[in-house]
């Protein structure tokens, strides 16, 4: 499964790249001395070929051609310094051999070291000098306008045995590269991705329980360490949204196992003995009065859960929140003769899209809450107007105000400013919460403003 790795992905494509460039460097190096080797020669060559050339030139007599009396020039006509300069150290001029034959074919002239050599067909040359590699010879022929042809070698296995020693060398020196790349390469790649490991390893243990556990980078201003920080702010959001359903769920089960204690408590007294009517109409009643309280919780639990869920299904129209929020009075209207609550309203006609019944029921709520949890008398008003593309709504009262320590848990699940008087009152903590879920699923806001003593004062905010 090494293929799948990304060390081995990086580490082939590394390799691949390496080769390529070390057979480039190494290839364009030996093809550049070998160029210049043979250019030096070559340079001898024209330098030898020079006083030979003439000598068929300015004959007319093909017979009378003879070649220099000495024999050819055993030294370069330049110099031995010239021929060190020119790469020829290990070669002699005097091994430099040569013929010439007339534009029929005939032998004009032959050195004795020469071989036996043919004449080129004057057809297949396209040029008025020709050099070439003859086995181990380097030869270059030149022809005349009367296409005569002067041929001049010189042997070069010497040359050749030292370039192919120079191939050996280049392949070894390039493979000693390749395999301290490679072995560089898999040790920078190894460097790089160990952080990767290291956010493995962290993730793993928080996966096996450890919650407290985070990803420790020195490096957090590379890619790596920017994927770390954003994986870590993941994880503390996992973690307080762990904390928060445990204590949901703990909180929820309190909320049930106290209806549940009155009920069973009340089904047992009544079953102890023999009892009047009364005294069983009595028990029933307590029974039902927590039996509805724990439908109501129940209810308000499937409604969170429905929305975390992202499943709560909202009727979205064309609707008047005025008429929503007369509806929302009227429904608490009984409540406000009750508690003797006092309820003003301002509304205007506002138009949204939107389920007018779930934000029917964030009114009523944020409105109950405002009589239940403050004395008698409390004045609560409910305004609703147009401002900046938004549908505002405001629930105001002049009660006894929550602490400022309290407001910034106020929409958590369960929360109570004053667990005893909600209890007494029947609520669950769970209204505002689920008046913060229907209002964001609308794509709107709600916040809170209060003070000890003066009233508090929700305000949410609904998209035109």
């Amino acid at each position: 499964m090494f293929h799948k790795s990304i060390r081995w992905r990086i580490q082939l494509w590394h390799g691949a790249l390496l080769i390529c460039l070390v057979a480039g460097m190494m290839g364009t190096f030996f093809a550049y001395i070998r160029a210049e080797r043979f250019r030096a020669i070559d340079e001898e060559l024209d330098a030898y070929v020079t006083p030979l050339m003439p000598r068929i030139l300015h004959f007319e007599g093909r017979d009378e051609f003879r070649p220099p009396p000495d024999g050819p020039p055993r030294d370069d006509p330049m110099g031995p310094e010239h021929a060190r300069r020119r790469g020829m150290e290990g070669t002699s001029t005097s091994h430099i051999y040569y013929s010439a034959w007339s534009a029929g074919g005939d032998l004009l002239a032959n050195s004795a070291n020469a071989p036996e050599l043919k004449p080129p067909p004057r057809g297949d040359v396209k040029k008025h000098r020709l050099v070439r590699l003859r086995g181990e010879a380097r030869e270059l022929l030149m022809f005349t306008p009367q296409d005569d042809c002067v041929l001049v070698g010189l042997p070069v296995s010497s040359l050749l045995a030292d370039l192919r020693r120079l191939a050996w060398e280049e392949a070894a020196a390039g493979l000693a590269l390749v395999v301290f790349g490679l072995a560089g390469g898999w040790w920078a790649a190894g460097h790089v991705l160990r952080p990767i490991g290291e956010i493995s390893a962290a993730a793993d243990q928080i996966a096996g329980g450890d919650r407290a556990r985070r990803i420790s980078l020195q490096e957090t201003g590379s890619e790596l360490g920017q994927l770390a920080t954003v994986l870590n702010r993941t994880f503390d959001r996992l973690d307080h949204a762990f904390a928060q359903q445990v204590q949901f769920t703990a909180d929820a089960s309190h909320e049930l196992r106290t209806p549940l204690s009155v009920i069973l408590t009340q089904v047992q007294l009544a079953l102890s003995r023999e009892r009047s009517g009364p005294q069983y109409r009595e028990s029933l009643g307590i029974c039902q009065r927590s039996a509805e309280r724990m439908r109501t919780l129940i209810n308000a639990l499937l409604d969170l859960a429905r929305l975390d869920a992202g499943g709560f299904d909202l009727t979205l129209a064309e609707c008047d929140l005025q008429r929503v929020a007369n509806e929302a009075l009227e429904l608490v209207a009984p409540l406000a003769e009750q508690t003797g609550a006092v309820l003003r309203s301002s509304v205007d006609s506002v138009r949204v899209k939107a389920d007018g019944a779930k934000l029917g029921q964030v009114m009523v709520n944020l409105l109950q809450n405002a009589m239940q949890h403050n004395g008698r008398g409390v004045e609560v008003f409910l305004s609703l107007q147009s401002k900046e593309g938004y549908a505002l709504l405001r629930v105001a009262d002049n009660g006894a105000g929550i602490p400022a320590e309290a407001l910034p848990r106020l929409f958590d699940r369960f929360y109570r400013v004053d667990k005893s008087r909600s209890s007494a009152t029947g609520g669950s903590g769970l209204g505002l919460a689920i008046c913060k879920a229907l209002v964001e699923a609308h794509g709107g806001s709600i916040r809170v403003e209060s003070r000890l003593g003066e009233g508090t004062e929700f305000q949410v905010l609904l998209p035109l």
